[in-house]
């Protein structure tokens, strides 16, 4: 690691690849024996949330449709099993692919890099033995691959999806996911053949870490970026912001650009307190200004040090995923018997009483809310559900509550997800 030589400070670029492979440094996660056992703890995690989702979680949504509500396939087990994702997403040339070659220190199949948008696709980068690309449909339906639920964002989307696997010590721990450059003045206005955000936010709900790229040259927040981060905000814990390029400035300049990214994010997010800030220059020349060479090496480390703990922390990421799913689904199921009660039993009125419904749906939330002693923040946004309700031809037709399957949904917060917690910290 970078330390003090001779009164000057080492300005060596360490990788995250010779990082992962420092025995010195502890950041391989000790040893071959302790991440064996790292892996074993997350399969045996694994294979218990897969029995308690089948069991008690899966049939309450095949009952109420929760897939089509919340446009959300159901779990499959391979979901359970797939590696930490690592998600980077930032305006064009902000480096978010000189940054993942800069982790892996090597090139990447399919890579491309220059000053204007040249990343137009999605990229995931997996293991392998060998160099490859992986076309986005081929993707979609590997079976041991998470990505079937990209199959409904169609084949425009598809055909801007691939996967790049080559065989990377950094990739055997984590699955990163490479993002096109968010657009910003006239570009915004390009149709990409698919709902950007929307994929964005499928890639979010499934990610472990999600790192948001600035240049400190270009701070602008365009219109597609600020809705692409408010679309963060439900998972405001896996963000972490990183300014690139932060050798370019000098000192006094760096500390106004930190200063004003701050301040630019703190208006976008509306958060009193804004995410972990690290600043670093993620490429493989020499720092340009190296009296911040101490500063960034340290900020380097730290990244590199969230990103190397994704593994052990991913079993609590994985039960703190279900817990979040448990709580939707039955609130859904809920709602569902909530409106579904209000409607007349007899077929004249129904068409009336469900538009009322339908427009008035803030006001039945609240009333649902306080019926069922459900939290207000586990309902879903209105607008959305309310598109969704307007499709059904009659809700009077959804099966009615199952309370046993509701029971059965409780024993999840109240026995099975405190015995896998408990389960966890005994084995770390």
């Amino acid at each position: 690691s970078p330390a003090e030589q001779t009164g000057t400070y080492c300005t060596k670029r360490l990788t995250m690849a010779d990082w992962t492979n420092e025995p010195s440094t502890g950041l391989s996660n000790g040893s071959a024996s302790s991440s064996n056992d790292v892996a074993d703890r997350t399969a045996m995690i694994a294979a218990r949330l897969k029995s308690i989702y089948k069991k008690s979680v899966l049939p309450v949504e095949k009952r109420h449709r929760y897939d089509y509500f919340y446009e959300s396939p159901f779990l499959t087990d391979v979901e359970f099993d797939a590696k930490p994702q690592v998600m980077l997403i930032g305006q064009y040339s902000v480096g978010k692919t000189s940054f993942i070659r800069y982790l892996l220190g090597r090139d990447f199949p399919g890579q491309r890099i220059g000053p204007e948008p040249t990343t137009d696709r999605f990229t995931v980068l997996i293991n392998g033995p060998e160099e490859r690309t992986i076309p986005g449909n081929a993707l979609s339906v590997h079976p041991d691959l998470p990505f079937r639920g990209l199959e409904r964002f169609g084949v425009s989307f598809l055909s801007r999806f691939e996967g790049s696997q080559l065989p990377s010590s950094v990739l055997k721990s984590v699955t990163l996911v490479d993002t096109p450059g968010i657009l910003s003045g006239e570009k915004q206005r390009v149709n990409r053949g698919y709902d950007f955000t929307k994929v964005v936010s499928w890639f979010a709900d499934r990610a472990d870490l999600i790192i948001l790229l600035f240049d400190a040259h270009k701070l602008d927040i365009s219109d597609e970026l600020k809705n692409v981060i408010e679309l963060m905000k439900p998972h405001a814990d896996k963000v972490r912001v990183v300014l690139n390029k932060a050798d370019s400035v000098s000192t006094q300049q760096l500390m106004r650009v930190y200063g004003s990214l701050m301040w630019s994010l703190g208006k976008v997010m509306m958060t009193p307190e804004v995410c972990r800030v690290y600043m670093g220059s993620f490429w493989g020349a020499p720092l340009q200004n190296t009296d911040q060479a101490r500063l960034l090496t340290q900020e380097k480390m730290d990244l590199f040090n969230d990103i190397a703990k994704l593994p052990e922390n991913a079993v609590m990421r994985r039960i703190n995923e279900l817990v979040k799913r448990v709580r939707s689904v039955k609130v859904h199921a809920y709602i569902i018997h909530f409106l579904r009660k209000q409607m007349p039993i007899k077929p004249w009125g129904k068409k009336e009483k469900q538009r009322k419904l339908i427009d008035n749906l803030e006001r039945e939330f609240m009333m649902c809310a306080r019926r069922y002693d459900l939290a207000r923040g586990d309902f879903p946004n209105v607008r959305e559900y309310q598109r969704y309700l307007s499709e059904i031809k009659d809700i009077s037709e959804f099966q009615k509550l199952d309370k046993k399957m509701i029971k059965e949904m409780d024993k999840v917060f109240s026995l099975d997800i405190p015995a896998l917690l408990q389960a966890a910290q005994l084995q770390r």
